[in-house]
């Protein structure tokens, strides 16, 4: 378990900055790679479809 005794370590770190990640690159590889999303089209295409409701006639009756 070589990750989780640097992930030990970088946790023990005084140091607060998130440069000092850099200094433990596996542990750095895994923070990217839990804390990036993946893009969902469905929330852009929802997005689309809501201001596609808003920009018609039907605002004038709100």
């Amino acid at each position: 378990h070589v990750l989780a005794d640097k992930l030990n370590s970088y946790l023990a770190n005084s140091s607060k900055n998130i440069e000092s990640l850099f200094s433990y690159p596996s542990v750095c590889a895994s923070f990217i790679k839990q804390n990036s999303t993946l893009h969902n089209s469905a929330v852009d295409e929802r997005l689309f479809s809501v201001v596609g409701q808003i920009l018609t006639v039907k605002r004038c009756r709100l």
